[in-house]
């Protein structure tokens, strides 16, 4: 009985760790294409003058 709560403790912290993991990698991504974006709109603005 020890043995499976232990486990089911493991597979749970694991789970929890992976889900931060990722949310954290999208949440970069995005940042980073915030700031690609605002690249973007400079560059048509300064073709544009």
């Amino acid at each position: 009985m020890k043995i499976l709560c232990l486990i089911l403790l493991v597979a749970v912290l694991f789970v929890a760790l992976t889900a931060t993991y990722f949310i954290k990698k999208e949440q970069e991504n995005s940042i980073g294409n915030k700031f690609l974006r605002l690249i973007k709109k400079f560059d048509a603005w300064q073709m544009m003058r």
